[in-house]
């Protein structure tokens, strides 16, 4: 008996998933909507039910981790300009 609310919910949660990927992808083209935070909002929870949104949820974690650490290292490695 619990398994109507149950799969309700799988479904509410898949296409709330794919809503916010959609979203995110218009809005990477649309000016007003933050499309890169809603696009992996979107992934984040469809990758609970697909391998393929865990695998480049993945791929963007990963990303985003060598993007920071290049920053870091080209920030460290900038030279100190004083304004005196």
């Amino acid at each position: 008996m619990n398994e109507a609310p149950r799969e309700r919910s799988r479904w509410m949660r898949i296409a709330g998933g794919w809503f916010l990927l959609g979203t995110g992808i218009a809005g990477c083209v649309l000016p007003v909507i933050p499309g890169i935070p809603l696009a992996l909002a979107g992934l984040l929870v469809l990758s609970r039910d697909y391998v393929w949104a865990r695998s480049l949820l993945g791929k963007a974690k990963r990303k985003a981790v060598a993007v920071r650490r290049k920053a870091r290292a080209r920030q460290q490695s900038a030279p100190v300009v004083s304004r005196e």
